[in-house]
């Protein structure tokens, strides 16, 4: 008889933590459906930061094209936070659910009405729209704990590199996809994208049976509840963490991809099929990347392993800035992914290690909503790019150097702090 090396796993790590230990079916399925999630959200994302970008622009200006990624970004870190509310009063499988729909919910909008600017921000509001990043909002919140919660200790980290893997592939194709896309369906509505939103819309719908197929194992709350979401001791590290994790966000929120279309277009005159190539080979690149992200954590521990590896890539990211051709901007925006996103497995897998299990969907709720700041950059690089001239490249070097101190700073404060599979690493280092 075969058997399954996270299962066991899961199962080891949780007979030494608070948590009853779980009963052993459904881990594989529920590993499988967040894998799926993933990949399936991201490929929405991927594509709508292409087609919404460039819809957007036909109506609005730069300036309030990024006013509105700003305003999806507030309002999806806003219900990552309130998940973890939401989820103690209704139900983790529920939340997904409602979590679903309400992306759902702001695709269709965007289908129907992408010309009114006051749908634009309703569906916003929504909290699904993700049109620079799918690792952000409820539902990776709730998929990043409750994959925390079926596997154990040592498959923790590889299990978020495989997740966060599904992730890029999935922006990918839908980078890669979305001209094509918008060619097919150019004429159902006067929008010129309309039908990478229709899909994005089904999307939602169609991640609704998946989550009702968790196991009870992955949908049940905690045993004891907790006075506050957060113990002292974990509320100080993760709301440290979070304002870190702020700053790095900002910088990201200057270049997320939404914005690099716009500035690929602006700078250098890309059609929308070459910058969907540009950033399908670098979504492929990120991916390729976090093949090594699990050996090199256990070699270097957690920390080591986010420090080393992003801080190189953001100074590619002010080269980026001054690239005079195309080909040199789109080679080093691929470069630049193939280390830029080793810190995103181990990071989601460093929060999730140490905190309590209980703790596990508020300190992922804390630290996604950090995110917010990204908000900010669209609205930034958008005024940025109306000046046009050579304040287009501000926000890359803004971006790269507020990078590079957020990298310090986290290896400065958190060094010491490992996670607790990394014991023998640490006894091997003395």
């Amino acid at each position: 008889m075969t058997t399954d090396p996270d299962r066991n796993g899961a199962l080891a790590g949780l007979r030494m933590s608070r948590a009853t230990p779980l009963p052993s079916d459904g881990f594989r399925r529920d590993r499988q459906i967040l894998y799926a999630s993933r990949t399936a959200r991201a490929f929405g994302a991927g594509s709508l930061s292409v087609a919404l970008a460039v819809d957007l622009a036909t109506s609005y200006s730069a300036l309030v094209a990024g006013i509105f990624l700003g305003v999806s970004m507030v309002a999806a870190s806003v219900w990552s936070v309130a998940a973890e509310r939401i989820e103690r009063s209704i139900g983790r499988r529920s939340t997904f659910v409602v979590s679903a729909l309400a992306l759902a919910a702001g695709g269709f909008l965007l289908f129907g009405w992408i010309s009114s600017p006051y749908v634009v921000v309703l569906a916003g509001l929504l909290g699904g729209i993700l049109a620079s990043s799918s690792d952000i909002g409820p539902l990776p919140t709730l998929e990043q704990a409750t994959l925390a919660s079926v596997v154990g200790e040592q498959s923790r980290t590889p299990a978020f590199s495989r997740y966060n893997l599904m992730g890029y592939a999935g922006s990918a194709a839908g980078a890669l996809l979305a001209g094509p896309l918008t060619s097919f369906g150019g004429g159902l509505l006067p929008a010129s994208h309309d039908l990478v939103l229709l899909l994005y819309g089904l999307t939602g719908v169609g991640l609704i049976p998946g989550y009702l197929r968790f196991s009870k194992e992955a949908d049940r709350l905690p045993q004891v509840e907790p006075r506050r979401p957060l113990s002292p001791d974990s509320r100080k590290k993760i709301l440290t963490l979070s304002g870190l994790f702020s700053v790095d966000a900002f910088g990201g929120g200057l270049v997320a991809n939404f914005l690099v279309t716009l500035w690929l277009r602006a700078h250098f005159g890309a059609s929308e099929s070459v910058i969907g190539v540009v950033l399908a080979l670098a979504m492929v690149g990120a991916a390729g990347s976090l093949l090594l992200t699990a050996p090199l954590a256990r070699r270097f521990g957690l920390v080591n392993t986010m420090v080393f590896t992003h801080m190189p890539s953001s100074v590619l990211l002010i080269l980026f800035a001054f690239a005079p051709t195309l080909a040199v901007a789109g080679g080093l925006w691929v470069g630049r992914s193939l280390i830029s996103q080793m810190d995103v497995p181990t990071r989601q897998s460093f929060v999730q290690a140490i905190v309590a299990p209980e703790e596990r969907t508020a300190a992922a709720g804390y630290t996604t909503a950090a995110r917010t700041t990204s908000a900010l950059g669209g609205p930034v690089t958008g005024a940025f790019l109306s000046l046009g001239g050579p304040w287009t490249a501000a926000p890359f070097v803004i971006a790269g150097t507020t990078k590079v101190a957020y990298d310090a700073a986290l290896y400065s404060g958190f060094h010491n702090v490992e996670a607790p599979e990394e014991a023998p690493l640490r006894r091997r280092r003395s």
